[in-house]
């Protein structure tokens, strides 16, 4: 349960190439978080973030392309930079990059590059 303190609830999709102990975590912390279905193409992926107005984390490069993937189109992109095996350093740097930017609309045609717990970059 959200406390009066604490972050918004955000709306998230997670790629399939996402640790999964992420998804525990975010839904622990209060998010609407769903799993992509597994081996499905990433054009789909970014038409179920479009559909359902979530922001998109991934370890996909390929969804810089904007010509595939328009930035006027996406709800939020988080380019996850962080060693995949490294949970405790996704965790807190999805938690930092979360309570600085805390509401959806800051998110909605960026991508972030969360290069490591402490360090995150807008493009």
């Amino acid at each position: 349960m959200l406390s009066s303190t604490s972050q918004a609830k955000l709306k998230f999709l997670l790629d399939e190439n996402v640790h999964s102990g992420l998804f525990s975590f975010l839904v622990k912390s209060g998010h609407d978080v769903k799993s992509s279905p597994k081996s499905i193409k990433n054009g789909k992926v970014f038409e179920l973030t479009i559909e359902e107005q979530r922001i998109l984390i991934t370890r996909d490069a390929d969804f810089l392309y904007t010509p595939l993937y328009p930035l006027y189109k996406h709800f939020g992109i988080i380019l996850l930079r962080i060693p995949p095996g490294d949970l405790e350093a996704q965790k807190k740097g999805v938690s930092r990059l979360l309570k600085r930017f805390s509401k959806a609309e800051e998110y909605k045609r960026k991508v972030v590059l969360l290069h490591s717990a402490e360090k995150f970059e807008f493009l």
